[in-house]
Order: C-alpha cells, then structure tokens, then sequence
C-alpha cells in the first residue's frame, strides 16, 4: 500500500509541475515605450511579444494605462469599423482584428493579431495592441478570460530606441518566414 501512495504522490507532482492548468497564474504586462508584452506565469516571464500600441494623438487612440482584465477570445473575428463589416482575416486580409481578438473590460479596446505586420514596434494603432498573428495565436492558447493586464507608460530613454530597431528586424523575419 506504501509503494501505491508513493507512486500515486509522484504522478500527481509530476502532472502538477507540467500541466498549464496547475501553473502559476498568468498575467500580462504591456510596456508602451517598449513595445512589449510580457507574459507572466506566476512571477516568471514565459513570453516576450513585440506589440504596437496607440498612436496617442487623441484620447480616443491611446492605449490606456491601467489595470484590466481579459473578458473574451473569439478566434476568427468579424471587424466592425467605421459603419463598416469586415469578414474573418482568413477570408478578407482587410480585417484589422488578424486572427484573434482577446477583449479586455474596457469597450473597444483589446490585444488582437493584424493585417498590418509591419505596425509592431510603433504607435500607430487606434488604441487596441497588435501583435503579429502567430503571436497573437500563440497567447490567446495560453490565456483565458480572466487573465490579469497591466498596461504601463514605460520609460522611452535609450533602451526603448534599441528595441525599436531590433523590433523591426523582428517584424522582417516574421514577414521572410511567412512568405515562404
């Protein structure tokens, strides 16, 4: 019977330290001046996501700092913009949402791939953060509804400089692997 329980105790650690499920709670952090995204599982970062934020020259296209949360993911979803419906990315490239929307609990905003890959990096968005959409597949998979977002300023010295350029060597490569 020892040898039973000790055997039970090992796979339920073992199941416990791989599974997703039974990981530290995740959470996002988005630096505006860096352009990143960081996922946390737990206090561990797992992820880092090049992002394009909100151009900011109006109240209404700003990514707003603040604490929110994850309220849905619709993968393949319909774009309503300006009186205007755009079909799922899969069948109309003009679809601004890519190929995922994770909504946050503030109306109209969100973390959503794109159809403009060449974005991530910069403040050209409408408010909403972008990210290409492998990246943006990839994190609504390891997210739910829920899931805690913290958006910050961040500091826009020296550093935030540098990983502009490297962002748009990132965006290149994305752009080269794609195109194959």
């Amino acid at each position: 019977m020892k040898k039973f329980l000790v055997a039970v105790f090992l796979i339920v650690a073992i199941i416990l330290s791989i599974s997703p499920a039974f990981a530290g709670v995740r959470s996002i952090k988005i630096n505006k001046s860096y352009h990143l995204l960081y996922l946390y599982d737990g206090s561990n970062i797992s992820r880092v996501i090049p992002v394009c934020t909100g151009k900011g020259d109006t109240d209404d296209n700003q990514t707003p700092p603040g604490n929110y949360e994850i309220i849905n993911i619709v993968n393949n979803p319909k774009w309503y913009f300006e009186g205007k419906t755009y079909e799922p990315y899969t069948v109309d490239k003009n679809n601004g949402l890519g190929v995922v929307w994770m909504g946050i609990n503030l109306p109209s905003y969100g973390l959503h791939g794109t159809n403009e890959p060449f974005s991530i990096g910069f403040s050209v968005s409408h408010g909403c953060v972008r990210m290409q959409n492998s990246d943006a597949l990839k994190l609504s998979k390891e997210i739910s509804a829920g899931t805690q977002v913290q958006i910050v300023e961040g500091d826009k010295g020296l550093l935030a400089k540098h990983l502009e350029n490297i962002i748009i060597l990132y965006n290149i490569l994305n752009f080269l692997k794609n195109s194959n």
